[in-house]
Order: C-alpha cells, then sequence, then structure tokens
C-alpha cells in the first residue's frame, strides 16, 4: 500500500508538459488530500556597472511574465481551492531551487519533462534535486 502524500511540489513552466504536471498534481491533491505548492523560478540577468547597463528593467519584465504564467497556473488548480499555494522563487535573491525545496518539506517533486528529439525526457534541475533532497522526483511529460 501507498503512503499518502502530504506535499506536492511541481516546478512550473509553460507548455504541454506543464501542464500535465499540474493536472498530475491535481490528481494526487484529491487522491491524498494533499497540499500543492506552486512553483515558478524567476531567472535574473546579471546587472550593474561590471556587466555594461542596467538589466533591472529587463529582470522587471520577465518577472512580470512569470507572474502572469503562475496566474495561469493558479487557474488551473482552481479546484482544490486553498489547498493550493503559488510562489515565484527569483533567482539571486531567493535561496537556490534545491536548497528551496530540501526545507519545503515535500514528498514528491513534480518536473516538466524537456523532451529533445532523439534524445530521453528530462529536466535540467532533476540530478541536483535528487541528490540534495529525500523527496520523490518524476519528471512529467506531456503525454
Amino acid at each position: 500500500m501507498n503512503t499518502p502524500l502530504r506535499h506536492v511540489l511541481v516546478l512550473f513552466e509553460p507548455g504541454s508538459s506543464g501542464k500535465a504536471a499540474l493536472d498530475l498534481a491535481r490528481e494526487l491533491a484529491e487522491r491524498d488530500d494533499a497540499g500543492v505548492t506552486v512553483l515558478a523560478v524567476v531567472p535574473m540577468a546579471p546587472s550593474g556597472t561590471r556587466c555594461g547597463n542596467s538589466a533591472s528593467e529587463f529582470n522587471d519584465i520577465v518577472r512580470d511574465a512569470v507572474a502572469d504564467e503562475l496566474d495561469q497556473a493558479r487557474a488551473q488548480l482552481v479546484e482544490i481551492g486553498d489547498r493550493a499555494a503559488f510562489r515565484l522563487l527569483v533567482e539571486g535573491s531567493d535561496p537556490p531551487l534545491p536548497e528551496w525545496v530540501r526545507g519545503a518539506g515535500v514528498d514528491v517533486v513534480l518536473l516538466p519533462s524537456r523532451r529533445r528529439p532523439l534524445r530521453s525526457r528530462k529536466h535540467p534541475a532533476a540530478g541536483a534535486l535528487e541528490r540534495t533532497t529525500d523527496a520523490e522526483i518524476r519528471i512529467v511529460d506531456a503525454r
């Protein structure tokens, strides 16, 4: 018999695999009455005099775009109500993803597949997460 999950983490990325990861998170939450955290990473371009000029306006635009994508994820999980939490993880100011996941107390991490032609499905964060957390890491494909 499988142990019920208490907390599911989804690393959200736009696209069909990201949608499939959210669908699986909703199914797991409904099956086990688990909480779900949807995390979206905001990449930041270096900024300052050493970088040639300020990238702050560009970084603000990227942050707004990722926040909009997170709102789309929120709409997809409306059925599980307040069991879902949504968070932006800003590179450079928040802890790195593996450290954040390790401290989040999650049972399973769902990563959207990044399938490339003639290669296996994988995600670049999977290896680091497998080395730094006890949570189960699942790669979710759009199929």
